[in-house]
């Protein structure tokens, strides 16, 4: 017997746990949500170089304190060579589109790092699709990605995206639930 397709997916640890939480009806959707904040955290961490985000931050934060409004595009395209090829180039296109639209200093910042996430989350939920769909059946891999969309929507991203930009702490992680009786299962 399988352990199920998730095993196999060929994507970082953090993705493999979303997906078998996403296949297993067990999980709650909350219980999603907080497992793709960690994958997602995992991809910034191997995709995003600490010299990128220190030379976004500085475009915008010098673009909220200018008392005349710079075209921010071609200081922002200056910045791709740094940006890399992952996480770091959508979260680069982001930010473009979020300048062109009139967003600056650090609020659009965060909007720009939030959207790049979330397309992360949904490529994720892409990923995983397709494999369970070569894995497995059609039905499953459709069933996975809308529980992971599902826990996309409530997970907390804009808190993740102001943690990468450094301008909030870690938050310490909650501990684990650890379950001692028959009464403290599965959530009806």
């Amino acid at each position: 017997m399988s352990d199920g397709p998730h095993r196999s997916l060929p994507m970082r640890r953090g993705w493999k746990h979303v997906a078998e939480c996403g296949d297993n009806r067990a999980f709650a959707p909350e219980e999603i949500s907080r497992a793709i904040i960690p994958a997602l955290e995992q991809d910034c961490n191997s995709e995003i170089a600490p010299q990128f985000i220190d030379s976004i931050r500085k475009v915008f934060r010098d673009q909220e304190t200018s008392l005349f409004k710079d075209q921010v595009k071609p200081q922002l395209d200056a910045l791709r060579g740094t940006a890399g090829w992952g996480i770091g180039r959508v979260m680069l296109e982001h930010s473009i589109q979020v300048a062109e639209r009139g967003g600056t200093g650090i609020e659009g910042l965060v909007e720009a790092t939030t959207n790049a996430l979330t397309d992360r989350a949904a490529r994720g939920a892409r990923q995983v699709e397709e494999h369970y769909c070569r894995e497995s059946s059609t039905p499953r891999a459709q069933r996975v990605r809308a529980r992971i969309e599902e826990g996309i929507g409530g997970a907390p991203i804009n808190g993740l995206a102001r943690q990468i930009l450094r301008l909030d702490s870690r938050p310490s992680s909650p501990p684990t639930l650890k379950q001692k009786g028959l009464d403290d299962g599965v959530k009806l």
